[in-house]
C-alpha cells in the first residue's frame, strides 16, 4: 500500500506534469507510474479533461491545505467510500497538489475496496442523486407520470397537443386561445425540462411547481413559480411574459432569468436582457448580472455571481460564501432526505462546487473534510453533529 507521503509527491508529480515542469528524473519517475496501471493513466487524463475539472469538487476557499490533507487521509484509511475524483483547475498550484492528492488517495483507496467488495455494500445502502421526473397535473383534472422519456399523451388537450421526447415536456399550441390551466411538479430528488406553448423554456428544480395555461391569451403571458425555475422566454414584444412567485412578479418580454422562491424571501437573478421586478408598491428594473431580493414588501437590487444561481441547471452546486445550514437545503430537496441538527449549525461560511451526480454519502464526506462537521446518514435522514 502506498504511503501518504506517496500520494502527495505523486499528486505532485501530476501537476508538474500538467504545467509542463518535469525535470528529467521526474519525468522517468512519472512514466514508470503511468506504466505501472493502465487506471493511472485513465485518472491523469480526467485531470486534463477542462469540462471535467470543472464539473468535479473545489473547496479551495474554505479548506487549509495542510488541515486538509490530514484530514482527506484520516478519511482514506477509515472510511469505506466511493472513489471522489476531487479537482481543481490549475490556478493555484500548491492547493491543487491537495485536491489531485485526494483524487489519488481515494481512487488507491477504491480500488483495494473493490478486491474486498465493500463497494457493492456501501453502494446498496447509498442514496442516489436526483433525476428527471415530475407528475403534470392537466386542466380536466388527470394526472400523468412523466417518468417515460418519451410519450405522447393518450388524451390530447383540445386547445394543444402534449408530448414528451427525451425527458422534455412540450406543448404545442392548436388554437390560439385556452383558458385551461395545467400544473407541472417536480418531487424533491427530481427535476424536469419543459416548453411552453409559446417556444419558452423552463428547468424546473427539485421541490418546485409551474402552473401556465395550456395557451396563452391575447393580452399576456402569465406562469405561477413556487421553488425554483429557469427561464429562457421566447421574444414576443406584444405579450409580456409575467412570473408570479411569492407576492412577486418578474415583467420581461424575452430574456434568461432564474427565480429561488423556496423560502419567505425571493432571489430573481437576470442572466441576459432585461426584466421588471414588483414587490407590493416597490419596483425596480435589473440588469444582466444583477439580482433582485424580495422579501414582505421590500426590494434590493445588488450585483452577483450569477454563475452560483444557475449552476444547478448545468448539473453542479455551486457554493460561494454560503452556510452550512443553506448547502444543507440543497442537498435536502436533490437526495429527498431530512436534516436533523445535534448542535447549532455554525455560521462560517464555505466555498465550492459539487457535481450533481455524486451520491449522497459523496456529498457528505466532501463537506465533512471541510466544515468540521460529522455527519451520519440512516434510513432517509442526515443527522449533522456540529463540532464547536
Amino acid at each position: 500500500m502506498e504511503t501518504q507521503h506517496n500520494f502527495k509527491y505523486t499528486s505532485e508529480l501530476i501537476i508538474k506534469f500538467l504545467k509542463n515542469e518535469l525535470s528529467d528524473k521526474e519525468k522517468a519517475e512519472f512514466e514508470l507510474w503511468l506504466k505501472a496501471s493502465p487506471e493511472n493513466n485513465s485518472l491523469v487524463e480526467s485531470f486534463r479533461n477542462t469540462e471535467h475539472v470543472q464539473q468535479e469538487v473545489n473547496y479551495l476557499d474554505a479548506a487549509d491545505v495542510n488541515k486538509g490533507w490530514e484530514e482527506v487521509s484520516k478519511q482514506i484509511s477509515q472510511t469505506p467510500i466511493k472513489r471522489l475524483a476531487w479537482t481543481k483547475i490549475m490556478r493555484y498550484s500548491t492547493a491543487a497538489i491537495l485536491i489531485i492528492s485526494v483524487g489519488i488517495g481515494v481512487y488507491i483507496y477504491n480500488a483495494q475496496l473493490k478486491s474486498k467488495g465493500i463497494n457493492e455494500i456501501a453502494r446498496v445502502h447509498d442514496i442516489m442523486p436526483g433525476s428527471k421526473k415530475a407528475v403534470l397535473e392537466l386542466a380536466d383534472g388527470s394526472v400523468v407520470d412523466l417518468s417515460d422519456a418519451n410519450l405522447r399523451l393518450a388524451a390530447e388537450d383540445s386547445n394543444a397537443a402534449i408530448g414528451v421526447k427525451n425527458g422534455v415536456l412540450a406543448f404545442s399550441a392548436k388554437r390560439k386561445t385556452g383558458n385551461g390551466y395545467n400544473v407541472l411538479r417536480t418531487p424533491k430528488a427530481g427535476e424536469y425540462k419543459m416548453i411552453l406553448s409559446d417556444g419558452t423554456q423552463v428547468w424546473l428544480n427539485a421541490a418546485s411547481s409551474l402552473r401556465f395555461p395550456t395557451n396563452f391569451n391575447n393580452h399576456e403571458r402569465r406562469v405561477e413559480l413556487t421553488g425554483e425555475a429557469y427561464f429562457e422566454v421566447a421574444h414576443n414584444k406584444a405579450l409580456p411574459f409575467i412570473v408570479s412567485f411569492n407576492k412577486t412578479e418578474v415583467e420581461v418580454l424575452g430574456t434568461h432569468f432564474n427565480i429561488s422562491s423556496y423560502q419567505t424571501y425571493s432571489k430573481t437573478t437576470l442572466i441576459e436582457g432585461a426584466i421588471k421586478v414588483s414587490e407590493g408598491t416597490n419596483q425596480r428594473l435589473i440588469k444582466p448580472g444583477e439580482q433582485a431580493f424580495t422579501y414582505d414588501g421590500h426590494l434590493t437590487v445588488h450585483a452577483v455571481d450569477t454563475y452560483k444561481s444557475i449552476a444547478w441547471k448545468e448539473g453542479v452546486f455551486y457554493f460561494k460564501d454560503d452556510r452550512i445550514k443553506d448547502i444543507l437545503d440543497q442537498v435536502s430537496r436533490w437526495y429527498d432526505v431530512d436534516i436533523v441538527y445535534n448542535g447549532e449549525p455554525n455560521r462560517k461560511r464555505y466555498s465550492g462546487t459539487i457535481r450533481r451526480q455524486a451520491t449522497l454519502s459523496q456529498v457528505l464526506e466532501m463537506l465533512k473534510t471541510v466544515s468540521n462537521t460529522e455527519y451520519n446518514l440512516k434510513d432517509k435522514t442526515v443527522t449533522v453533529d456540529i463540532n464547536k
